[in-house]
């Protein structure tokens, strides 16, 4: 591994996924979420520290949204925005999270963070329900040739999951999609699901995974392309770029989404980074998730300029 990063080696090296007892229950899911606030809030603060940014809290259609202004925010990209949802298995995290602030800072845009429901307290299809309640607003604020959506994880099931309806219901699509690792498959498919479990220093499928995908599924069926999007029809979709690692339990995830998203006439340009895991976009001083937060943006970028 002497290609990569020492910081990136030392990650590797130092962090194994986490070992849950039995499945994803309320009482676990809301432990889990306590500690995971006291580990963000340190690595906040050093990114309100390095970076600066502001945020200001919205609430559309009963759903709070978190809207992000990165320190040297030009007036001029007023018109403009980028619509995130973030990851954590459907069942952890927030609206201010990490990749949020790095993505509006890389952007120089108003990030719309959604603070969706969680899992297991709220299985699908709320989270669906509340995203599309915000997307439909904001597309009315905002041109959608003027838009870009993101989101990473669990999250970019999400925005694939929230597209989908968009375009189904009629609604207009944005300029660009950007995607981190999306966990676009809750079934164990794909060669990665095996192949690096053990390997994904965040990630593993037993144990873990399989809880957070039962939880979010609810008894529904996890082939459905709502709750899985791999299994959904692109035909019209905005341009998208993936990102991922070799690493990475979702790899496969990325790859077959490209796949489908090709066959539909989507333009869509995966890209995987060598040896890395799952979510190393999300680590602000890994120097690979620099630049895969760099090339995410000029992507997103470019798009919002054609």
């Amino acid at each position: 591994m002497d290609h990569i990063s020492p910081q990136a080696r030392a990650f590797i090296a130092a962090n194994r996924p986490l070992t849950l007892d039995g499945p994803l229950t309320p009482e676990r899911a809301r432990q889990m979420r306590k500690q995971q606030a006291v580990a963000e809030e340190e690595s906040l603060n050093a990114l309100q520290n390095s970076l600066g940014f502001f945020t200001q809290e919205r609430v559309i259609h009963g759903v709070r949204v978190l809207v992000i202004t990165p320190r040297g925010y030009a007036k001029s990209n007023d018109g403009k925005m980028a619509m995130y949802i973030h990851g954590g298995g459907y069942a952890l995290k927030s609206a201010l999270d990490a990749s949020a602030v790095l993505m509006s800072s890389a952007l120089g845009l108003r990030v719309f963070s959604i603070e969706y429901r969680l899992a297991p307290e709220h299985p699908f299809p709320e989270a669906l329900r509340q995203c599309l309640a915000v997307y439909e607003e904001l597309v009315q604020e905002f041109d959608p040739q003027d838009t870009v959506m993101l989101g990473g994880s669990a999250g970019g099931g999400l925005v694939l999951a929230t597209l989908l309806s968009a375009r189904d219901n009629g609604l207009p699509l944005p300029k660009a999609v950007g995607l981190f690792s999306p966990w676009s498959d809750l079934t164990r498919t794909g060669d990665s699901y095996y192949a690096n479990e053990g390997r994904d220093p965040i990630l593993k499928w037993e144990g873990n995974i399989e809880y957070f995908a039962a939880s979010y599924a609810g008894g529904n069926d996890p082939r459905q392309p709502l709750l899985s999007p791999v299994y959904g029809d692109y035909t019209g979709f905005p341009s998208t770029m993936i990102i991922s690692g070799t690493r990475d339990l979702f790899l496969s995830n990325s790859v077959r989404l490209s796949r489908v998203m090709q066959r539909a006439g989507v333009v869509v340009e995966l890209q995987i980074w060598d040896e890395m895991f799952h979510g190393f976009d999300l680590m602000p001083d890994l120097p690979e998730g620099k630049e895969a937060r760099q090339t995410m943006s000029t992507f997103l970028l470019d798009a919002l300029a054609q």
